[in-house]
């Protein structure tokens, strides 16, 4: 026969043990925060008319000119955010949008680069760290605070679809060993 105290012991543990398994609930992102994963379920098309008004009320709360093309949905790291591509004066442009403190904002907004338009501290960090690099695709990534995101894709050493990035802050630029959350 168990005693009391035993049983209270045995459930209070059994009870310890099955929270561990719980993944923990998600929560809003916290603006200019790196991250070491993103774990994220991929980009859905949506139609423009079931984004939420609020998401393409800051889309052209931060761009007015911005006609909208198209909108992807998906979650990072239990996150909804939504990207909102079009173009601005003859350009494409995409905005990523979030929920920060219960609000959708701009977390980032991006556009995609040719070589020569890279900062040349940005392209000196890359070539120092990755020597021999050629990018076929570069994403600059304004973080709307004064820091800038870098994307480099092409080929390397991790194979055809390496993503390397150099973070700037307009004074100096640094590769970075953890994705960048946004």
């Amino acid at each position: 026969m168990t005693t009391r105290p035993t049983r209270t012991i045995l459930v209070v543990l059994l009870l310890s043990l099955a929270a561990c398994g719980k993944p923990p609930a998600p929560t809003e992102q916290t603006a200019g925060a790196p991250s070491t994963r993103v774990q994220a379920t991929g980009k859905q098309a949506e139609d423009l008319a079931s984004v939420p008004v609020e998401v393409l009320a800051a889309a052209k709360a931060a761009r007015p000119q911005l006609q909208v093309t198209a909108v992807e949905h998906e979650q990072r790291d239990g996150n909804d955010y939504y990207d909102v591509a079009g173009m601005l004066d003859g350009a494409e442009l995409e905005l990523d949008i979030t929920r920060i403190e219960g609000k959708w904002t701009v977390v980032e907004v991006q556009r995609d680069l040719v070589a020569e338009q890279v900062p040349a501290p940005v392209a000196t960090a890359l070539a120092n760290a990755n020597p021999g690099f050629k990018a076929n695709r570069i994403i600059e990534s304004d973080q709307g605070d004064g820091i800038v995101i870098y994307e480099f894709f092409g080929p390397g050493e991790n194979g055809p679809d390496t993503k390397i990035e150099v973070k700037s802050d307009g004074s100096k630029a640094e590769v970075l060993t953890s994705e960048w959350i946004h």
